[in-house]
């Protein structure tokens, strides 16, 4: 689960925003900033319109992570702070926040999937968020 999680992140900060259709089942759902996505084609496009608008570099940085697990059901509670630069090149120039991911996964044919995932955030600093979460 973990790696689940971990992988979210690194697709964020990649910009391989394809890579994270594969992390949730079809029917997967992703909610932040208010905004719900549904299915794996909402979850790829929401971060390639509004991240990668916002942000040059995104540095998510992954804490404690918690999993029960059900038979083939899994809850994830993963803690996270982000590091959000709108200019790469004024890396003391940056919007931060922490939170926690709260998540659910299904063991499936090919894998453990998310499929749910929303961002709850507990604290901001730095300079004020361009994008709402």
């Amino acid at each position: 689960m973990r790696n689940l999680i971990q992988e979210l992140l690194r697709a964020l900060d990649d910009r391989d925003f394809d890579a994270l259709g594969p992390l949730y089942t079809e029917d997967g759902v992703r909610e932040v900033g208010g905004r719900v996505y549904r299915g794996r084609e909402e979850i790829v496009a929401g971060p390639k319109k509004f991240l990668a608008a916002a942000y040059e570099a995104t540095f998510h940085h992954l804490g404690q992570v918690y999993v029960d697990v059900d038979g083939d059901e899994a809850s994830i509670v993963a803690y996270i702070l982000a590091f959000h630069l709108p200019k790469a090149a004024e890396p003391a120039r940056h919007e931060d926040g922490g939170g926690k991911y709260h998540a659910t996964a299904r063991r499936t044919e090919n894998g453990w999937r998310l499929t749910h995932v929303r961002l709850e955030m507990v604290l901001f600093q730095g300079e004020p968020m361009t994008l709402k979460v």
